[in-house]
């Protein structure tokens, strides 16, 4: 396990490269937005992305050269190395939540998380329209940092009957692809037995979310290892439980996601389908 002063130096970096590229998010969002589409039509990426990821990973990159880093869009990460031979490997999400930013809505982020050994240790998720800025790192516990710099500790609920619980879940872009499961399965077998589901199109804040006790859980499919690992370790820190579908811990590399206050998790699994494709 790295020393909590590594830890506390590389999440105090990630933060002020979070907002550094959540204030060039909001610029951008007060011009016209620029979008472009990648394999599909639903799947959006736009200039501000490329320029958030710009600063974030070049400056991860000047700050600790020997690190690896593993970013959505590509940008400037041929200076790294292969994320799964470093021991150290930053993972960037510069624009979680793009078509909510297209559209005008507030809940988008950038993500920093990073992983030892690919085991993530450090995540930060910084929602510039929200004025919030969630933060942690393993065995330090995890918070919520306001704009006027107020820090609220972080701590999943304690909802224990699944009636009870609001639970979040999301739609994958590849969820029309042949032989791909599309997630209505799985709401239609959880709706009925919740007390109610949401759906806001940003994984980090999901589970950002579920760290601070809002939602009781939280599932998704096809995620990339930038969509959850910043999300996972706040989770974590604030005394969840992440795994996959299998209640195992491929959950980084492996495209699926369950996070929950701990309590919920057995049941929660269990109503899942089982992943096909």
């Amino acid at each position: 396990m790295p020393p909590s002063s590594d830890l506390q130096r590389f999440t105090a970096e990630a933060q002020r490269l979070a907002e550094l590229a959540g204030r060039e998010l909001t610029r951008m969002r007060t011009t016209d937005v620029q979008v472009h589409h990648k394999a599909t039509r639903r799947e959006l990426v736009t200039a501000a992305d490329r320029a958030a990821e710009t600063i974030v990973v070049g400056g991860l990159l000047a700050a600790f050269p020997d690190h690896a880093v593993l970013a959505e869009e590509g940008v400037l990460t041929a200076q790294g190395r292969a994320s799964k031979s470093a021991d150290w490997t930053w993972i960037v999400d510069p624009l979680d939540g793009t078509t909510n930013y297209v559209h005008g809505l507030p809940h988008f982020a950038v993500a920093v998380a990073l992983a030892f050994r690919n085991e993530p240790v450090v995540g930060v998720v910084h929602a510039p329209a929200l004025g919030e800025t969630f933060v942690g790192a393993r065995g330090l516990g995890a918070s919520r940092v306001f704009a006027d710099g107020r820090r609220q500790p972080l701590r999943v609920s304690s909802t224990g009957d699944f009636a009870d619980a609001l639970l979040a879940t999301g739609f994958s872009y590849v969820r029309n692809e042949p032989g791909r499961d599309d997630n209505a399965g799985n709401v239609a077998a959880i709706l009925p037995h919740c007390r109610d589901l949401r759906r806001l199109g940003s994984a980090e804040l999901d589970l950002c979310y579920v760290a601070a006790g809002s939602y009781d859980g939280y599932w998704e499919l096809y995620l990339a290892p930038y969509d959850v690992a910043a999300g996972a370790v706040l989770v974590a820190e604030a005394g969840g439980r992440v795994t996959d579908f299998a209640g195992g811990s491929n959950w980084l590399f492996g495209e699926q996601v369950v996070a929950s206050n701990g309590r919920l998790h057995d049941e929660l699994l269990a109503r899942l389908r089982p992943v096909a494709g």
